[in-house]
């Protein structure tokens, strides 16, 4: 192998990473931040005894508004 071989397969190296990167960035961005924060608040809601229905409401409110700002903000 010669180095600019070495260095074209360090190139592609380099892009894979950036593509996986990107793309659990992403999903995390638009799955796993706003569930984090839906179950935080149904929990919050069950701790302060508002009953089983008032914390699935706002789960339901919380993630859909949360997924809006996470899609907002990532949709440059």
């Amino acid at each position: 192998m010669t180095i600019a071989d070495d260095a074209k397969n360090m190139d592609a190296d380099t892009a894979e990473h950036v593509r996986i990167y990107n793309g659990i960035m992403k999903n995390y961005a638009q799955i796993g931040i706003p569930f984090t924060m839906a179950l935080t608040m149904f929990f919050a809601q069950l701790t302060m005894r508002s009953g089983l229905l008032s914390a699935i409401v706002w789960f339901v409110v919380v993630y859909a508004f949360v997924l809006f700002v996470v899609k907002t903000f990532f949709s440059h």
